[in-house]
């Protein structure tokens, strides 16, 4: 379960992010996931739930947001989106293509509690 480690080190970047903004606590987190990121949302849920128990970052809200599979064809230069994880493109049927999104697990927002101030985002 590779999501454990990779929630550590999104836990690491949330609390450096809380300490630069001289924050008191996280009330949520957003993080984007691709079908080709070899990441399993459910498993990244339970990881950030057991993580949590040993942070100093409060008890944030985890927002996943689902990324889907786009390409670009090196053959037609179109992009296009790629329904399930088909590496084909939809406009002229060439396997020739780039991911352009879909393979990504990254930190997209955090929304901080900052004394004196109600809430601000950080994007």
């Amino acid at each position: 379960m590779h999501e454990k480690s990779l929630v550590q080190s999104l836990l690491k970047q949330v609390e450096a992010i809380m300490r630069e903004h001289h924050a008191v606590s996280v009330q949520a987190v957003t993080v984007e996931i691709g079908p080709l990121s070899g990441v399993e949302s459910l498993l990244v849920e339970d990881a950030f739930s057991e993580l949590l128990l040993n942070s100093q970052i409060g008890r944030p809200s985890l927002n996943i947001q689902a990324v889907d599979l786009t390409i670009r064809c090196r053959d037609c230069e179109q992009a296009s989106s790629s329904p399930g994880l088909t590496l084909k493109c939809q406009l002229c049927g060439s396997n020739k293509v780039q991911i352009t999104h879909g393979d990504e697990f990254r930190l997209m927002d955090v929304s901080l509690q900052i004394p004196a101030e109600s809430e601000n985002s950080v994007t």
